[in-house]
């Protein structure tokens, strides 16, 4: 009876170990199908090396928006161009703006959660080339690097401004100088008159005569003094009572020039760092550009913002230079609003008196 019972417990310990290893067989198989299939679906995820099929894993595996990244390229007014136009295309592909360093944090208020990263070396590479004054229509289909100045307000995002804010001491200090300094009273129609005197290092004339009618490098030309003739009259008319504010790379330049030694003129001698001209530019109701990028900036969050009147030099780019043939459309560089002055034209007769 003891053997008999003995065969019998063999017989069922065999059968029981066959069939766990079937079991133990069928599972594998089940599982590697599994774990195929999760990956063949799903090839957005990404999971940790350690995690197995039923746990949770230990790093974000939720699928990650593509990517558009960026590396900053020039001074302030380039950087909010680029910061501004790359935020509004990643926007309109649906995608994260990240850029290769926070070019900005030391002028603007919350860029502390700004994207930080740079590009993959598996990242498209799309660029601009040479049209950077040209609204151009990229599609973004994965992570890319997109390269270039990107200088159209077209690039933006509706009401970028809310998110473009000049940090609160220099509007605060911006404010006094205007108040307190150049005794400005909030009660006048403010003007701010932006003269991008010097260009380029060691250049000490950037304006065309009739003696020398082209200056190396004038892609970016200055405008002659009936300009700012025409364009301060043009103020006064529009706006009674108008004072003057004149913010320049060369202010000792700006102070002997007859147009500019009126009493509703003021000329801001300070040596302020570039954030702090800039607010003093957005504190201004209305504003007069000459050329270059950081103007276009300060009337855009100022002027603008406040519904105020803009103008602009229209011969400002030589179309006929090879930087800006073919690479600039002057409709997608300034807002439809703003008002050109024309080469040669001018708006308002000269006849004002200054008050």
């Amino acid at each position: 009876m003891r053997q008999s019972g003995a065969s019998v417990l063999g017989v069922l310990s065999g059968v029981f170990w066959c069939v766990s290893l079937h079991m133990m067989i069928n599972y594998q198989k089940v599982s590697q199908t599994t774990k195929v299939r999760v990956y063949r679906h799903l090839p957005e995820l990404w999971f940790d090396s350690a995690m197995s099929i039923g746990n949770t894993p230990n790093k974000k595996w939720a699928a990650e928006k593509k990517t558009v990244y960026h590396k900053f390229d020039g001074r302030l007014g380039n950087t909010l161009f680029q910061f501004a136009s790359i935020s509004g295309i990643a926007s309109a592909n649906n995608a994260v703006a990240c850029f290769d360093r926070n070019a900005l944090s030391d002028f603007l208020e919350d860029q502390d959660n700004l994207c930080i990263r740079t590009a993959p070396s598996d990242a498209v590479q799309l660029r601009e080339s040479k049209r950077y004054g040209t609204h151009m229509h990229f599609k973004i289909e994965r992570d890319t690097l997109l390269e270039g100045f990107l200088q159209s307000f077209r690039y933006f995002q509706p009401e970028v401004w809310k998110q473009i804010k000049i940090k609160k001491k220099f509007q605060s200090q911006a404010r006094i100088i205007l108040t307190r300094v150049l005794g400005v009273s909030n009660g006048r129609p403010r003007v701010a008159i932006h003269i991008r005197k010097l260009h380029q290092n060691g250049e000490t004339n950037f304006i065309p005569s009739p003696e020398n009618p082209f200056v190396k490098n004038t892609y970016l030309r200055f405008p002659a003094p009936f300009y700012f003739e025409h364009a301060m009259a043009y103020m006064r008319a529009k706006h009674p009572l108008a004072v003057f504010i004149v913010l320049s790379d060369h202010p000792e330049w700006c102070r002997t020039q007859t147009y500019l030694q009126h009493p509703d003129v003021h000329v801001v001698l300070l040596q302020n760092p570039p954030a702090l001209d800039l607010a003093i530019i957005t504190e201004c109701d209305h504003a007069i550009l000459t050329r270059g990028t950081f103007g276009w900036w300060g009337a855009f969050l100022g002027a603008s913002v406040r519904g105020g009147s803009v103008v602009y030099n229209a011969g400002e780019f030589d179309m006929q230079h090879p930087i800006n043939a073919g690479n600039v459309i002057l409709s997608d560089f300034y807002p439809p609003h703003w008002i050109a002055i024309p080469v040669g034209k001018q708006l308002h007769a000269p006849n004002y008196r200054a008050r």
